[in-house]
């Protein structure tokens, strides 16, 4: 296949089936801050390590209370002890991730180093080991590396495996897909990757997503080298985001095992100002993800990175420089899925001394990049760096930018050869136009600042990789980021093609500034670091809809439904087919009394307004919900109207301090927001609205009794609480808000908001609710995970603070800790 280019095999990227011993589980763990391990030759078998202690691999040493702030280098040491090998079988010894400069040994020898904390390495130790002998394993792991405002997480972040695999093998796949647009069909070429030395017969064979085998082929291969086997698909089903049909390579060698691979056929072309996914124009919008948890780091397991790919893409997110980190193969494997068009990125950002002509660092990076990756339709680009386009900070930008892309289109000629820019509203002869589209980063005047970018360089789409204001805030009732303003801005323009907010989340930084919140955390998401919703999300789905209006009226009958197509111009703007519209009648509890379901007909972008009617009975019903669904079954565009005004909600407790009073309440289904009337004689004050389960009223008279009454309010009205209750304001701190609890395995998760007047923060917990026996201090702001007393047992945890003059504030209530399900 002329587009099938050389590629790089690394036994990392290995695809043949193998007998796998995975090599996780409890390692003798030590931090280095001396930096004497080496010197004293932690690595050597005699060493002793009987004061070392134990972490999870894989896994990240930061989420351990002991080590939560620690940048430096760590060791890590494990044994193992091979079984019987069979004969003309090879041992590898695999790594997926390590973060981000490792050092491995095995038997005291120095197996080598790897420095991309993000991609994956091995070595073949086939001659270095013995069935049944005893063999120490030891890394050292070194997290100094730092890129932007995001977290250092440091150590064995992903799984390591060892593999006793076949010496006559396949060694990788890669599949490249030519579609034929007009004739529907598709030129398939397979490239077989060899590790060998005998003549062989590849049978290759390709299945469509129902498993329907739709070609075959087959090729002779001496051994070592490669096959190149062209086949063909005559009703090929493309991949794109609202559609992501994906195939399956199936390839044999010989005798031997077969191994698979998946891939779609998608063609990504730039044509003058517009971006064609399979020849139609697209301008999508999308969110920076930083892949992250409070409680594993960028360890990533799957119902944290699912979770949050499930809420991008019910947000809108279908385009986007997803991360600046390399993410992991099981995430672009669910991004595939799902069906979501990104670029992956090396971790080169800002000033830099990598960025120079033909440097072997950022050439190795993306030769790996690349190569472990090709076969993600997901991934439409690759990025040479991160705002790296300041001439005075990277006087060879255009050198290395030469350099970069073309190593980039010598490993991959179908895709996009990008970098990120913030630099080229502001400067001439930055070498912008070498990238096959202009990614710009802009934060505050959105529209004129991709004017001046295409004023200076023009003939290329703009895509807005980064965009915003400043921070938002942790709390969820934020209101600092006005989407609706700042994406008005950016429509209009035939060269601005589509935008990308940073960020989708909240993530933990060392990146201090005013930006900062006191629990560490970068809030710049519409999620808070737990994934929970702020009111930014609904303001951003709305923006980021493929309508332009989305609109319910009940009628007697059943209800309308008025649908606005985007314009040309608009962001986003594409092609709708195989959308629908779920109109549902729910119950005071939020359950599904009756729903129906319309197939919408192709919408385009400029198409005129029409509406719907949909019969829906709604005896008994609280609500009425009208959702428009994607064809991968994602609510992207919703509106509600309330049969009744809320039930009335009910205060659950209240704490007061010196000059506040929290009020905390159930947030019942029937309700959107709440507020609270209040006063010391009469109800004369009124809160701010809140989504969050409580209040707070700041700023109060100390040793007053105040009057408080909570109030519910949904779009038909609002119900006051029967109840007014009276709280006096006293001589006392309030305690943290838990934000998340949990336990998982060996850990309890507490997440807590903090002040920037806090100094520590103390945890009082047992499986006894009347004993709580563990007691732990820390400074460690926001979240941490404290060790279980019993792994199985049901816990009980309670929280309060020290402030920096030394005075403590109240204990929290006595709260139940919840098990995680994995």
């Amino acid at each position: 296949m002329k587009r099938l280019l050389t590629l790089l095999a690394l036994c990392c990227c290995s695809a043949a089936a193998a007998a796998e011993t995975p090599l996780g589980g409890r390692w003798s763990f030590c931090t280095d801050p001396l930096n004497a391990g080496l010197r004293e030759a932690w690595y050597a078998p005699g060493h002793d390590r009987s004061g070392w202690d134990e972490t999870e691999v894989p896994g990240c040493w930061n989420t351990r209370l002991e080590y939560a702030d620690y940048t430096g280098a760590a060791w890590y040491a494990t044994t193992f002890v091979l079984p019987q090998k069979p004969a003309e079988y090879d041992i590898l010894l695999d790594f997926e991730a390590v973060y981000a400069d490792a050092d491995v040994w095995l038997n005291g020898e120095h197996l080598g180093s790897h420095d991309f904390g993000f991609t994956s390495f091995g070595f073949d130790i086939t001659g270095r080991i013995a069935p049944g002998a005893v063999n120490r394993l030891v890394i050292r792991a070194e997290n100094s590396f730092k890129l932007g405002a995001t977290w250092n997480w440091g150590g064995i972040r992903r799984p390591v495996t060892l593999r006793t695999v076949p010496r006559e093998r396949i060694e990788s796949v890669f599949v490249s897909a030519e579609p034929d647009l007009q004739k529907g069909s598709a030129e398939i070429g397979v490239k077989v990757l060899l590790n060998g030395t005998k003549q062989g017969v590849v049978r290759v064979s390709i299945s469509d997503p129902e498993g329907r085998i739709v070609a075959r082929g087959e090729a002779r291969a001496a051994g070592r080298g490669e096959a190149l086997i062209p086949l063909r698909i005559r009703k090929a089903r493309l991949w794109d985001f609202d559609h992501p049909h994906l195939y399956t390579v199936t390839a044999t060698y010989g005798d031997g095992e077969p191994v698979t691979e998946r891939f779609g056929i998608r063609k990504i072309e730039i044509d003058g100002y517009r971006l064609l996914l399979n020849g139609e124009s697209v301008r999508l919008n999308g969110a920076n993800w930083v892949p992250y948890d409070p409680f594993h780091g960028n360890t990533l397991p799957p119902e944290i990175y699912r979770r949050d790919i499930d809420r991008m893409k019910s947000c809108g997110v279908n385009m986007a420089r997803l991360s600046h980190l390399a993410l992991p193969k099981e995430v672009l494997n669910y991004l595939d899925e799902k069906g979501m068009l990104i670029f992956e990125e090396i971790p080169l950002w800002n000033k830099n001394h990598y960025v120079e002509a033909d440097h072997p660092v950022p050439m190795r990076w993306l030769t790996e990049l690349i190569t472990q990756r090709y076969n993600h339709p997901c991934i439409i680009g690759w990025s040479a760096g991160n705002e790296i386009g300041r001439l005075s900070d990277n006087p060879d930008i255009e050198g290395y930018l030469a350099s970069a892309f073309r190593r980039i289109r010598e490993l991959d000629s179908t895709r996009l050869a990008v970098y990120v820019t913030h630099t080229a509203a502001k400067q001439y002869d930055e070498p912008v136009l070498f990238s096959d589209m202009i990614l710009f980063n802009q934060y505050g005047a959105h529209g004129e600042r991709a004017d001046e970018v295409h004023r200076r360089y023009p003939g290329k789409p703009i895509f807005y990789s980064e965009y915003g204001t400043k921070a938002n805030s942790e709390d969820p009732n934020n209101t600092l980021s006005d989407y609706a303003a700042m994406l008005s801005s950016m429509r209009g323009r035939e060269h601005l093609i589509g935008a990308s907010v940073w960020t989708f989340n909240d993530y933990r930084t060392n990146y201090r500034d005013s930006g900062t919140a006191a629990t560490g955390n970068r809030p710049w998401g519409i999620v808070d670091v737990y994934g929970t919703p702020k009111r930014g999300f609904r303001e951003l789905q709305c923006q980021n809809s493929p309508l332009a209006e989305f609109g319910l009226t009940l009628t007697e009958n059943g209800a309308g439904i008025a649908l606005t197509p985007r314009g040309r111009l608009d962001l986003p703007a594409f092609r709708m087919e195989g959308y629908t519209v779920r109109l549902s009648a729910l119950g005071a509890d939020g359950d599904t009394l009756q729903r129906a379901v319309r197939t919408l007909p192709v919408i385009q972008p400029g198409d005129k307004a029409f509406s719907l009617q949909l019969p829906l009975p709604t005896a008994g019903a609280a609500r009425i919900s009208a959702e428009l669904v994607t064809p991968t079954g994602y609510a992207v565009h919703d509106a509600v109207q309330s049969l009744a005004t809320p039930a009335s909600p009910i205060v659950t407790r209240t704490e007061s301090g010196q000059e506040i009073i929290r009020i905390w309440f159930d947030r019942g289904f029937t309700a959107d927001e709440w507020y609270v009337r209040y006063g010391t004689d009469r109800l004369e004050n009124r809160s701010a609205p809140t989504i969050d389960g409580f209040i707070e009223l700041p700023k109060l008279e100390y040793g007053k009794e105040y009057q408080i009454q909570l109030v519910a309010v949904n779009d038909a009205g609002e119900t006051p609480a029967a109840e007014i209750v009276r709280v006096r304001t006293r001589a006392a701190e309030l305690p943290p808000v838990i934000r998340h609890l949990a336990q998982e395995g060996g850990n309890i998760q507490v997440g807590y908001a903090c002040d920037f007047g806090d100094f520590c923060y103390e945890f009082e917990y047992g499986t006894v609710p009347e004993k709580l026996d563990r007691h732990i201090l820390t400074t460690e702001t926001g979240a941490c995970n404290l060790p279980v007393v019993e792994p199985d047992a049901q816990h009980y945890l309670r929280i309060r603070k020290r402030l920096r003059y030394g005075y403590a504030s109240d204990w929290s209530p006595v709260y139940p800790v919840n098990t995680v399900q994995r």
